[in-house]
């Protein structure tokens, strides 16, 4: 069962996600939030599946919030939502940890495939967001500093694949694999395969098939 929070100020929007998901046999309302302050006072001391926040909230942004939460919840998963759907405010979102990112203009049925896919892990944007990512800049100057085969295992590992199986696609022991792996993310100074996602993510490497 999959336990969902929402965090919207709007009674009206926030009640019909809640009457939406209920009819779903594996999701579940944790709590519902109409300000950003009692909200976090709850989730950061909660474990939920998946959140649910409106980036525009009375008392404080949702990228706020969701910053703030991650710190103490480093595991939430959440989806934003919004009607802007900028490249800006979608690379601000995942760079505050977002999963997922909505515009208010999608299908209630978008919400519950973003919501299960957010909970298993995986990240999701609407079209919108996606096509507006995809039209800002290219490819970040830093990926020339990799080289041939490490830009190769880069590629993988953005789909989601682990080392094992990044190392039977290229026919590479899955130890070189892991030196790749160590290489790419010294350079791009990042930490994990999370952050190589979310990187990915924000200079829109990645097809909406994979997202």
């Amino acid at each position: 069962m999959i336990s969902v929070s929402l965090v919207d100020d709007h009674i009206m929007v926030r009640s019909g996600f809640a009457q939406l998901l209920a009819c779903e046999p594996d999701i579940k309302i944790h709590s519902e939030f109409d300000n950003a302050h009692e909200a976090y006072r709850v989730l950061s001391a909660s474990n939920i599946d998946v959140a649910v926040i409106d980036i525009s909230m009375p008392d404080e942004s949702g990228l706020v919030l969701l910053e703030k939460l991650r710190k103490k919840q480093p595991d939430l998963k959440a989806i934003i939502l919004s009607i802007y759907d900028s490249a800006s405010f979608v690379s601000k979102a995942i760079e505050v940890g977002a999963f997922g990112y909505l515009s208010k203009r999608c299908g209630p049925e978008e919400l519950v495939t973003a919501i299960r896919k957010v909970a298993s892990g995986d990240h999701y944007l609407c079209t919108d967001a996606l096509i507006n990512l995809s039209n800002a800049s290219s490819s970040p100057s830093v990926l020339k500093e990799l080289t041939k085969r490490e830009r190769e295992v880069f590629d993988h590992l953005i789909q989601g694949l682990d080392v094992k199986e990044v190392g039977n696609k290229l026919s590479i022991s899955h130890k070189t694999i892991h030196v790749h792996r160590a290489n790419i993310l010294s350079k791009l100074n990042l930490t994990n395969n999370v952050d190589l996602i979310r990187f990915a993510l924000q200079h829109k490497l990645l097809s909406d098939e994979v997202v």
